[in-house]
């Protein structure tokens, strides 16, 4: 599985090696040109507040840190970009033979007992052929397809009642049974594979399948896997339980009720269930190493850490994300920034106009 990278290609220390444009391989004044073009801020979603500097992105090639905007150091949770994780540690099980990614999960756990209502146990209804593939989907094709109608619960629980028919494919899709209650609703509605709708709640149920899976806090198990290697320490970042998120009303301070759809059990085996559809609380500059890994497609310093299947970007819904691409070796990685226009979760381009790069990296 192991490919040649250019000999230019390197991997941070423990710290970011910062380099100037000219030696990472671009035009210093086209590189100066764009950045003028830029005009990046703090995201305020859903009322969160990232003024004064409590934003920060960084950008990289070649495994070199080249630029910065705000504090690169700066911690905060990134929404949905934690379900880049999710397919890692899915990938990793499926890599020990701990699961078959194409057999329906209820043939590892059902969760019967468990769940707040017997119409989600994993083994009735549509459930009964929900594989892990339909959450996930495929790297670059359809994605969520799990048949789960939820992604914020109130905009779910406001129903379809006064709205278009497009707004309501977003809040309350025409195919869900809809009964007002999101907490009630968190189940696969219609067969899998039949409807594709990006979903929150699919990834909370796979989060507690996996956990069932690894038998170990699903962030242990990135920190011994992966995270360690590529030098994020484990006190470097954390990641939300999906109790922790639950039991907040005003998790976004302005959309009230955003996720307490979110259903036990909240541990499984004993184990804290770490919120699967994202907010893992990180830096830019712990993100960009990830990016890294992704524009290296899984190899860091001669092993190949995982299958390159199993790697993708995501973006967070409070502007958050991480990207990297494999032509210039650029990674991008932003913590609740305003002002990036980039795809993360299918960036195959660098975020860096095609003609600022001169070469290879000179550093």
């Amino acid at each position: 599985m192991n490919r040649e990278l250019p000999t230019w290609v390197t991997f941070p220390g423990e710290e970011w090696v910062r380099i100037t444009p000219a030696e990472a391989g671009l035009d210093p004044r086209g590189f100066e040109a764009w950045l003028r073009t830029l005009g990046f801020h703090g995201a305020n979603f859903g009322g969160e507040d990232h003024t004064a500097n409590k934003w920060g992105v960084m950008l990289t090639r070649g495994g070199y840190c080249v630029h910065t905007w705000g504090d690169p150091h700066y911690r905060f949770q990134t929404a949905s970009m934690g379900k880049a994780f999710m397919w890692v540690l899915l990938g990793f099980a499926v890599a020990d033979g701990l699961l078959d990614v194409d057999a329906p999960i209820h043939h590892t756990w059902t969760g019967e007992g468990e769940f707040s209502h017997p119409h989600k146990f994993l083994n009735r209804g549509h459930h009964e052929k929900l594989t892990w593939r339909h959450i996930i989907g495929t790297q670059f094709g359809r994605t969520h397809q799990g048949g789960f109608p939820m992604e914020i619960g109130s905009y779910y629980a406001a129903g379809r009642v006064g709205k278009t028919q497009e707004d309501a494919d977003k809040t309350c899709p025409s195919w869900a049974n809809w009964t007002g209650d999101p907490f009630y609703d968190l189940y696969s509605h219609v067969p899998p594979g039949t409807q594709e709708h990006y979903s929150s709640a699919g990834f909370w149920r796979m989060g507690q399948a996996l956990t069932y899976v690894w038998d170990r806090d699903l962030k242990d198990v990135l920190d011994e896997r992966l995270f360690g290697k590529i030098g994020i320490a484990a006190d470097s970042w954390d990641w939300y339980t999906g109790e922790t998120v639950q039991s907040q009303q005003y998790f976004y301070p302005k959309i009230p009720d955003s996720y307490t759809y979110l259903d036990p059990p909240f541990r499984v085996n004993g184990h804290v269930v770490r919120s699967g559809p994202g907010w893992a609380v990180m830096c830019a500059a712990d993100i960009a190493r990830f990016g890294h890994l992704l524009a290296t497609q899984g190899l860091w310093k001669g092993e190949q850490l995982i299958d390159p299947q199993w790697l993708r970007g995501h973006g967070g819904g409070n502007r958050s994300g991480v990207s990297g691409e494999s032509t210039h070796y650029t990674a991008l990685a932003q913590v609740t920034t305003e002002g990036v226009d980039h795809v993360h979760a299918s960036a195959t381009e660098s975020f860096v106009p095609e003609d600022v790069f001169s070469g290879p990296v000179r550093a």
